[in-house]
């Protein structure tokens, strides 16, 4: 088991880089988290790489990085793009196609924010290793 690790890759504004991330994440998850850090908190991460990869395809439109780091409490994912605007959480539908992402990031259970900095902004989520996924710090 990986103590501490960082690891990133960047990804054009396109529908498939939605894939492409979430299987770069898939990989460090194998190679950086050990079998007591549980598949919960590996499947949530993903879902939600999915949900923030998705995001920055449809409303940032512009190549965006995706980051994984862990240290000894915790794993931490981070998708960076170049659009300042922050995602806002909007009431879909019961028929919507789309619309939930950020209701399914803030019922995830992980701590989560955003950061905005010269030239855009990073969404970010972490939660605690070797546990529930949650975070109650």
């Amino acid at each position: 088991m990986v103590t501490a690790a960082d690891v990133s890759r960047e990804f054009g504004p396109d529908a498939f880089a939605v894939s492409q991330a979430r299987w770069f994440l898939w990989q460090a998850l194998q190679d950086l988290l050990g079998e007591g850090d549980g598949s919960e908190l590996a499947d949530t991460l993903l879902l939600a790489v999915n949900e923030l990869t998705t995001n920055a395809v449809l409303h940032a439109r512009t190549e965006f990085v995706v980051r994984f780091a862990v240290d000894a409490v915790h794993a931490r994912v981070e998708v960076t793009d170049a659009n300042s605007r922050v995602p806002q959480p909007c009431l879909a539908p019961a028929d919507a196609t789309s619309g939930r992402g950020l209701a399914i990031i803030d019922g995830s259970g992980l701590q989560h924010g955003i950061d905005r900095h010269s030239g855009g902004k990073t969404v970010w989520l972490q939660g605690q290793r070797g546990g529930d996924g949650g975070d109650n710090d």
